[in-house]
């Protein structure tokens, strides 16, 4: 049976860090603990935050950055530059965590594959310390039809790539859409994500499970909302998602 959503979130968080339930008050969101465990420790993460200064890298199509397109259809089409998922995540960090001081870089673009991210991933991780990479994508390689073992490859060379810089990586697979679901054969690439992270020992963020949930709750719905409440709805969802982020970062830390 589902527990009310405030129990729910207490509960969930507590293991972690009142302060994000604290810091996230206003978005009503459930984060399940069965979708928010951990897939492998960060090691890297928590030496980061010992010192006290973790430096992040999100990379990512067009909802990482703040400017989405059709790939998910026309509802989910909006513009949030420095107010994503990402950003949110970062907030709900410092607000858990004030001691501790956050770094976020946001790259990528809209409608890019992970062979475009690939070489900025590489040139990042070259040039800056980076912790911590949250890497999104798939949608746009299931869009395009893209052969599903090209995508692994490039997540492999990124695998290799933040594993030669010593930092963690994170894979977050795509967002819930039913324009996406009834369009678009996502399975194949949701294989890739999983049998990626599994074999590699890396976490996977389970993005589509989590907004799937809240669309089947009716808590967050961006396809069925009102236009009037549609910036809103856009902003809980990125607030949620950062949230539930935040969540995963700091447990998988604590595992290590």
């Amino acid at each position: 049976m589902r527990l009310p959503r405030i129990v729910l979130l207490l509960s969930c968080m507590a293991a972690v860090d009142p302060a994000l339930v604290q810091a996230t008050e206003a978005p009503a969101c459930d984060l399940q603990s069965d979708l928010l465990t951990p897939t492998a420790p960060l090691p890297h993460v928590a030496a980061a935050l010992a010192r006290k200064r973790i430096n992040i890298l999100a990379l990512g199509s067009g909802s990482t950055v703040g400017e989405t397109g059709k790939a998910a259809g026309p509802a989910l089409i909006y513009r949030t530059p420095g107010a994503s998922f990402p950003y949110r995540m970062a907030d709900a960090l410092r607000a858990a965590r004030p001691e501790i001081q956050v770094n976020l870089s946001v790259k990528g673009g809209r409608s890019m594959p992970a062979s475009d991210m690939l070489p900025i991933l590489q040139n990042e991780l070259a040039h800056g310390h980076v912790d911590l990479v949250l890497w999104q994508t798939g949608t746009v390689e299931a869009v395009r039809g893209t052969r599903p073992d090209a995508l692994r490859s490039d997540l492999v060379d990124g695998v290799a790539a933040t594993d030669s810089a010593n930092a963690d990586l994170v894979l977050i697979d795509p967002q819930f859409s039913r324009f996406l679901r009834a369009n678009v054969d996502l399975t194949p690439y949701e294989s890739v994500l999983e049998q990626v992270a599994g074999t590699e020992g890396i976490g996977l963020f389970p993005r589509w499970a989590l907004t799937q949930d809240w669309v089947s709750n009716g808590q967050i719905d961006v396809e069925r909302v009102s236009r009037d409440a549609r910036d809103r709805t856009i902003a809980q969802l990125n607030t949620c998602l950062g949230l539930a982020l935040a969540h995963y970062v700091l447990a998988a830390a604590s595992e290590h």
